[in-house]
């Protein structure tokens, strides 16, 4: 390879790769787009539940296995 070559691939290629995805976030024309919350403005949109509305369920002791230690100690 020629050194003009190497730098076509090895600077050249990631160069224009690095400038699409810029270019892809940087630029307008996302037609979509939502309005911006403001802080001291108030929430206009729906609330999204992170964790879901259901509480978690309790694990029955019964249910476990007593004496089991395992861990870095090998006490299976």
């Amino acid at each position: 390879m020629t050194v003009l070559q190497t730098l076509a691939v090895f600077v050249g290629a990631p160069l224009v790769i690095y400038l699409v995805i810029a270019a892809s976030t940087l630029l307008p024309g996302r037609k979509r787009r939502r309005p911006q919350y403001r802080p001291g403005e108030p929430w206009t949109l729906p609330a999204q539940w992170w964790a879901g509305d259901q509480p978690l369920a309790a694990v029955d002791r019964s249910l476990m296995i007593s004496g089991s230690e395992g861990g870095a100690r090998g006490n299976w």
